[in-house]
């Protein structure tokens, strides 16, 4: 069947668009190994959130520095996967306006509201995975129609940064005008204008952050003719137009129904777990179905109850989370990363344990002091030892069963397992619990964090505070102190986006367009002292060690393209800024 015979049929022409959806990436696989292209997410334990335990991990090329333009492809397939995700909305796009109508009077199936839609849909899948090429390659060139599978690529360059951006608020905006702001029934899932909105918000906050917005690093980077492919000079104009692209989203999801998941309050923790567990409530926005992926489950699940307990949040991911009063409990760290600075108003306590069970008994009693009085949001996302997993202990000390002494290849490398996202009823040691999976690529709390960052730039923190203020409340944590400055504000909003956010993809990015990386990843991660202990309350345990050297360098800032790419081109398409083909 050729592409025009395709479009001759509105069943056919359906069917081609139900597959350019195959490209969305369902980014569960967070221990992917190379060439892994199904459920491809390299990036959570590509940066300070958490380690993988096993040694195959992708994750592992990103964080010692041995990330190439020879293995970038197989460390992460973002390049050939999103192009061609484009080329087939491209083919979509220019052939679909040829679907003859039904010749039924009564037909429903296909009518031109319908190819309206569709069109929108192709729209927003093509901006989508724009969005993914941008924030892995940085400028891409933008393909905007069908490429001819043989013939002279040599003219095929990068177009700039904001030219990208551009093309994918255009798209978005084409998608906003077809489609409704939400879907139901039996189009739930598709993406929708509401979809469109929310990845608009995002990609202008982006395009206002430092990285993407003047930054020195990036600024004298050309093309072959002397293009400057990045801003060359900040625009503060930006984040005004981030805010009201995020406000805008915010007003019509609302108004749509879309509220911050609350079906479990006042128990805080299940309530903050349950946003995942409980697929397509009121916050989704948009979000790929995976049906069944229990190897997600078992590699979240403890070694006692036959999981391999790969998924290991850093030390650092740990201490990160609030204390129940909403106060930081670690403000630094001193002693190569060894040694916390606590801060003392939070009341955190680093020795000792426990002689009751608190936190409405999400802490047990005789745990490790620093894990007691944390907020909700800690222990819907960390176990630690001593916490309680299906009907059983967290056993992380040397000699636990869930420690090292016992393991194979596998194990609790850090001394803590992700809970979030996990089923926390999969049990592998019966195969019961299982259930059906969707990957959130948007929820309305990120939405209400875009706004807040970028009103706090563009005006000061006044109206930041209430967004920031609704999650918060919604995670059984007190508001923010009043009267922060802006330079504050910026700083506690970042810290929420690293709570609220974690392990759902966006650490990563963050830590990039901030220009924060090269602090946050260029050191070494930590963990408990996995090789001692002979018990819960063992202090040996509770050693903090090194982890691991973690490298990073300006260059790592952005992935490089696949060298084969630019040699496709002859290299008209240069390659990425401080990487060359040895690279």
């Amino acid at each position: 069947m050729t592409v025009e015979e395709v479009f001759e049929n509105y069943t056919t022409a359906k069917r081609w668009l139900a597959n350019t959806y195959m490209h969305l990436p369902a980014e569960l696989n967070y221990m992917c190994g190379l060439s892994d292209t199904w459920a491809r997410n390299p990036f959570t334990a590509g940066c300070d959130e958490m380690e993988i335990a096993y040694g195959g991990a992708a994750s592992h090329y990103i964080n010692n520095g041995s990330l190439n333009s020879s293995n970038s492809y197989s460390i992460c397939p973002v390049w050939n996967e999103c192009f061609m995700g484009v080329r087939k909305a491209n083919i979509f796009l220019e052939h679909i306006d040829n679907t003859p109508l039904p010749e039924e009077s009564n037909a429903v199936e296909f009518t031109e509201a319908i190819r309206k839609q569709w069109k929108g849909e192709a729209y927003f899948l093509r901006a989508f995975a724009y969005y993914q090429l941008v924030r892995t390659y940085g400028p891409v060139p933008i393909v905007d129609y069908v490429l001819p599978t043989s013939g002279d690529y040599t003219n095929i360059k990068r177009n700039t940064l904001e030219e990208c951006i551009q093309f994918i608020v255009d798209d978005c905006d084409r998608a906003i005008e077809f489609l409704p702001v939400r879907f139901s029934g039996e189009n739930l899932g598709r993406c929708s204008a509401g979809a469109a909105m929310a990845l608009k918000s995002r990609v202008l906050l982006y395009a206002a952050s430092p990285i993407y917005n003047g930054h020195t690093h990036f600024k004298d980077f050309v093309d072959n003719d002397g293009t400057h492919l990045f801003p060359i000079s900040y625009d503060a104009n930006k984040w005004n137009k981030a805010a009201a692209a995020a406000l805008e989203c915010i007003n019509a999801l609302e108004k749509a129904g879309h509220k911050l998941y609350d079906a479990k309050l006042p128990d805080y923790v299940n309530n903050y777990r349950d946003i995942y567990q409980e697929l397509y409530n009121d916050e989704w926005i948009f979000w790929r179905n995976v049906e069944w992926y229990n190897h997600l489950d078992n590699c979240g699940t403890i070694l006692s109850l036959k999981g391999f307990s790969i998924l290991n949040p850093t030390q650092e991911m740990v201490d990160a989370y609030l204390m129940a009063n909403g106060e930081v409990p670690i403000t630094g760290y001193s002693n190569n990363g060894l040694t916390p600075i606590i801060n003392s108003a939070s009341g955190y306590e680093e020795e000792g344990y426990t002689t009751a069970e608190g936190d409405n008994g999400w802490s047990p009693a005789g745990i490790r002091k620093m894990y007691a009085n944390r907020e909700p949001r800690f222990y819907a996302s960390i176990n630690f030892s001593g916490q309680r997993w299906l009907g059983t202990t967290c056993d992380f000390w040397y000699t636990g069963k869930d420690g090292r002494r016992g393991a194979g290849s596998d194990y609790c490398k850090t001394g803590y397992l992700i809970a979030k996202i996990i089923n926390p009823n999969a049990n592998p040691s019966t195969g019961a619990g299982y259930t059906r999976k969707a990957w959130l690529y948007m929820r309305l709390a990120e939405i209400y964090l875009n706004y807040a960052e970028a009103i706090n730039e563009a005006e000061g923190p006044a109206k930041a505070y209430p967004y920031i203020n609704k999650i918060r409340a919604r995670a059984g944590i007190p508001d923010l102190k009043p009267g922060l400055n802006k330079d504050q504000m910026r700083e506690a909003i970042h810290h929420e986006r690293r709570i609220e956010l974690a392990f759902e993809g966006h650490r990563y990015w963050d830590v990039r367009r901030w220009g924060t990386a090269e602090n946050t990843e260029n050191k070494p991660i930590h963990c408990m002292n996995i090789m001692a202990g002979t018990s819960l309350q063992d202090d040996a345990y509770y050693e903090r060690v090194k982890c691991e050297d973690r490298v990073f360098e300006t260059k790592h800032y952005w992935f490089p393209i696949p060298q084969s790419e630019i040699n496709i081109t002859q290299r008209s398409l240069v390659q990425g800024p401080g990487w060359t083909e040895d690279e």
